[in-house]
């Protein structure tokens, strides 16, 4: 099913990927710029919406090869960035009752990319091009991957690809900023500087 011309997807809007309790919607600091512009937040509004995730116990270097998005370091350790969740694991940007997103339009790219991910590989000239595959979390319960779906329009989803690539790229950069200066005693390891690091971003820009 992983062929390209053989990927079928049509969103249900079953809300599986906004409920589950083990989904984690990673945010980059594009997400959050997006987030905080247009609901207009303050900084301690976006920390109640986003999630600092802490490891139980540190990743060795072979796991967080594997990490999409990488962890930044924390007063309280390692940790993933994402959208916060509600006590029965929903997310919290969820309406459960009219079943729908609250920020559809500005969601994280995790949410807009969903159920694909996308890596680079050479293709038979040797050149770059966009792989798209079904994530497993998609192919464990998404509903609008099925048999009867439509063939998604590939070259659609390879601009977004291209798109996503090129920001997770820009955010790694950024992360890797931030856990150098922590390392070397450069900047203070806690959720609400690296939260105004990144508001700062959005001045540069």
């Amino acid at each position: 099913m992983d062929n390209i011309k053989e990927l079928r997807f049509e969103c249900t809007r079953c809300g599986n990927c906004c409920i589950d309790k083990n989904t984690l919607v990673n945010v980059t600091y594009f997400d959050i710029l997006r987030i905080k512009e247009k609901l207009d937040l303050t900084l301690d509004e976006l920390l109640e919406v986003i999630g600092f995730y802490i490891f139980e116990k540190t990743p060795d270097k072979e796991s967080l090869k594997k990490i999409v998005i990488s962890p930044i370091e924390t007063e309280k350790g390692l940790a993933f960035i994402g959208l916060l969740k509600k006590e029965i694991g929903e997310c919290i940007f969820y309406d459960h009752k009219n079943k729908k997103c609250l920020i559809y339009s500005i969601r994280p790219a995790f949410c807009r990319t969903f159920p694909f991910f996308f890596k680079k590989v050479l293709n038979k000239n040797n050149e770059i091009e966009i792989q798209i595959l079904y994530t497993e979390k998609g192919k464990e319960y998404c509903p609008g991957i099925d048999k009867n779906s439509p063939v998604i329009n590939k070259d659609n989803w390879k601009n977004l690809g291209v798109k996503t690539l090129e920001q997770l790229n820009q955010n790694d950069v950024i992360i890797q900023e931030w856990n150098k200066g922590v390392k070397t005693g450069k900047l203070i390891p806690s959720v609400r500087n690296f939260i105004s690091m990144i508001l700062k971003l959005k001045k540069l820009h």
